[in-house]
């Protein structure tokens, strides 16, 4: 299981710097469909890391930091192809304009926020869980990296009130969602994990 953990997940690495790579480009042409179905195969490539990790680190503390690492990763692919789909519809039969961009706006917002801000709280969640196994297995340089990308959770929290609560407070306008520092979190985390079950086992 290592090898093919190892090369799926680096395929998925290469998918995320294509997309960086051709983003300009997909926008111009409209094509945001493809840009979706290529996360939701880019996270998929990273569904054996939560397991291979728990079986690294050998240790029953990984155990539930391991389910918030499946639920994060199969949720967020179950949603890009979702929106996918949604927005592949919206483009092709929607020349004649009958579908409001309300609509769209509507359907796009049940599928992102605050769906995604709670998968991210996994997300953090599971690096908690994977800095204490690292920390107990005297791997303080990866446990202090997973204990950085822990502190994003109170971040996310907050994108999940603000998209949540009725009555918004004044503080929560504030903070908003940025694709790049989400983007950039998200490549360094599996950076990280890839460098660690790459070079270290």
């Amino acid at each position: 299981m290592l090898y093919s953990s190892i090369i799926l997940g680096w395929i998925g690495i290469a998918i995320f710097l294509i997309i960086v790579i051709t983003f300009q480009k997909m926008m111009r042409n409209n094509e945001f469909a493809l840009l979706h179905m290529l996360m939701a195969i880019m996270y998929s490539m990273w569904f054996p890391l939560p397991i291979l990790l728990y079986q690294l680190q050998n240790t029953h503390v990984l155990l539930a930091g391991t389910l918030f690492g499946l639920a994060y990763l199969f949720s967020l692919v179950i949603s890009m192809v979702l929106q996918t789909g949604h927005i592949a519809f919206f483009v092709k039969n929607n020349e004649d304009h009958t579908i409001s961009n309300k609509m769209g706006d509507y359907m796009m917002a049940t599928l992102t926020n605050p769906l995604e801000s709670l998968l991210n709280i996994f997300k953090c969640i599971w690096a908690l869980f994977l800095g204490i196994a690292f920390w107990q297995n005297g791997e303080i340089f990866m446990s202090s990296i997973m204990f950085t990308f822990t502190l994003f959770i109170f971040y996310y929290i907050l994108i999940m009130l603000d998209a949540t609560l009725t009555k918004r407070l004044r503080f929560l306008s504030k903070v908003r969602p940025n694709p790049i520092i989400v983007n950039l979190e998200t490549l360094l985390f599996f950076v990280a994990l890839m460098y660690y079950v790459t070079f270290h086992h």
